[in-house]
């Protein structure tokens, strides 16, 4: 509830884009491994298995800690929630040039509209399936905010029945003291 409350607050907070963030060097694979515990009995309840694609030679992201936990939570918890019984998700980064890593958390359980992929990081909005489960339809848009207030990009890959790959951007951490355009 705590968290959820948190959400609300920073979406309305956020309307304007003036996201307040506090990035500092941050290692992802201890970031996912801290996520993945939180979750651990939500994947159980659910059998779900994780497969990790993380490079050993990973270079730290520049991101605001709290704010990526709060996107990886909301990603994974919803790709635990759409996805059946028994059901993989797969993580991975990809160090994509010297400015960007690449993180995509993907699922293989209900996919998404076509027709709604474009709507699904506005305030508010939600499927029609969700309208039977509990939700505001805030929490993509608030990771669309935070990835953005972190100068990266969100965006997503579905089809219904197949599931969904969210990926997102982040900068690379370069020494930096204040938050650059990478």
């Amino acid at each position: 509830i705590d968290n959820m409350v948190k959400d609300i607050l920073d979406a309305s907070h956020s309307s304007s884009n003036q996201l307040p963030i506090y990035p500092e060097r941050l290692d992802l694979q201890v970031l996912f491994d801290e996520v993945l515990q939180q979750q651990q009995k939500h994947l159980q309840r659910k059998n779900h298995t994780i497969y990790t694609d993380i490079p050993n030679d990973l270079p730290f992201a520049y991101a605001d800690k709290s704010r990526i936990q709060q996107v990886l939570n909301n990603l994974i918890d919803n790709a635990i929630k759409y996805t059946n019984d028994g059901g993989e998700i797969q993580i991975a980064i990809l160090h994509r040039t010297s400015q960007k890593l690449q993180i995509s958390i993907k699922d293989n359980g209900l996919g998404i509209p076509k027709e709604d992929q474009n709507h699904i990081f506005e305030d508010r909005f939600r499927l029609q399936r969700d309208y039977q489960t509990e939700g505001y339809g805030l929490g993509l848009a608030l990771c669309q905010r935070v990835i953005r207030a972190h100068y990266g990009r969100i965006w997503v890959d579905s089809e219904v029945g197949c599931g969904t790959t969210f990926h997102f951007t982040l900068p690379v951490y370069r020494g930096v003291t204040s938050f650059e355009l990478p």
